[in-house]
């Protein structure tokens, strides 16, 4: 027997579950996921108390019910180092959170036409969909932007204006990866936690995402990402690794720096933003099972957004007015690692919320300077989905 297992020789992988429940090992090293400092995986049962008389007021033995399994799992977050890829720290994170995924695989070409600052012209828009978050790959000068409409074999129209104006014709947009609120596909999961080098494996079955947040986007900082899990069961054995390691799909995260907030399309100076995902999760419990649950289902989920813009000394359009009106807002903002040439760059996250209400904004100070702690709730319109990750 050997005392002293390293926590920073851990390893976490994770596979996506055929059947809800049924563990999966991991396939490869590339099953693995380059999780931060913190993670874990716990089990808990329910304790049944038996409030008996029996001439003492000592307690009676209990008994124990459902058995839970929770974790908690941080990830940079950060895009693959292939253009467009899912990113192997996110990609079944993700899918469980939301649900809904979809790529556009290749670079597109639009046409030789005069483009405005909002409308690229393509002779097939099959590729694209409402909400993909796409970079406009103009010399020196690329930008991105969520689609907001599509003419069929025509165009794709841009939430708002790029600031350096119309692209050339025959302009590039860069392949993505975007994911987006899909609940009813959201897949349950299993994870190898390997407790040390070849030393104790937990394998926890039945994962789901219970909430997934983006933490850190705070101005020249590393953005990361945080979920809350929630399972069916944790088996807790003497096992090594199934593989070793492997993260060479991922690129490095990207510094908040040129990350830009735009509310409505205008872009506003602020410090500090967090996205927070929440998934109502509920069991389908039998009693014929041993267990007494078979399997999970999201009942509900809630995003919100926050952010502290320094508040203008010219107007109160900006965010107050529109807190006042209860008039929708829509929030974009995407991060990246730039390139050796200037305006270019790569390896982008983004995300956006095309609709939704100003809950709060009160006065705040940031380092003696006025500015406003502004909270947003986002809402679906028209079966539109409320949240889309675009992954460059």
């Amino acid at each position: 027997m050997a005392i002293g297992i390293v926590t920073n020789e851990s390893t976490v992988a994770l596979m996506p579950e055929s059947t809800e429940g049924t563990y999966i090992v991991p396939a490869s090293g590339t099953d693995y996921i380059e999780v931060l400092e913190g993670a874990e995986f716990n089990k808990t049962r329910e304790e049944l108390t038996r409030n008996t008389l029996g001439g003492t007021v000592e307690a009676e033995a209990s008994r124990v019910g459902i058995a839970e399994a929770s974790g908690t799992v941080g990830v940079e977050l950060k895009a693959s180092a292939t253009e467009g890829d899912a990113p192997q720290s996110l990609d079944v994170l993700l899918r469980s959170l939301l649900g809904g995924k979809r790529q556009i695989l290749s670079g597109q070409t639009s046409d030789a036409a005069t483009h405005t600052d909002t409308i690229i012209y393509f002779a097939d828009t099959s590729v694209f969909s409402i909400g993909d978050i796409i970079l406009v790959k103009e010399a020196g000068a690329f930008e991105c932007r969520p689609i907001v409409a599509i003419t069929a074999d025509e165009s794709i129209t841009l939430a708002f204006a790029l600031e350096n104006g119309a692209p050339a014709s025959e302009v590039i947009v860069a392949q993505v990866t975007t994911y987006y609120s899909d609940t009813a596909n959201a897949i349950a999961f299993s994870a190898e936690h390997n407790l040390g080098n070849n030393a104790i494996k937990q394998k926890v079955r039945g994962l789901r995402a219970a909430s997934g947040s983006i933490n850190n986007f705070t101005v020249g900082q590393l953005p990361q990402m945080e979920f809350g899990l929630q399972g069916l069961d944790i088996a807790r054995v003497d096992e090594n690794a199934s593989f070793a390691p492997v993260f060479t799909a991922d690129a490095l995260p990207p510094v908040t720096l040129s990350a830009c907030v735009y509310l409505s399309g205008a872009k506003l100076a602020y410090t500090e933003a967090s996205l927070s995902i929440e998934n109502t999760i509920n069991y389908i419990q039998d009693a014929c099972d041993a267990d007494g649950r078979i399997g999970s289902r999201i009942t509900d989920q809630a995003t919100s957004f926050t952010f502290n813009p320094y508040m203008q000394d010219d107007s109160t359009a900006a965010t107050w007015d529109k807190f006042n009106t209860n008039t929708n807002v829509s929030v974009f903002t995407y991060a990246y690692n730039p390139s050796s040439t200037a305006g270019e760059f790569s390896e982008i996250v983004a995300f956006w919320l095309p609709q939704g209400k100003i809950t709060a904004s009160p006065v705040a100070d940031t380092d003696g300077i006025v500015a406003e702690s502004v909270e947003i709730k986002a809402h679906k319109n028209l079966g539109n989905d409320s949240v889309y990750l675009g992954f460059i």
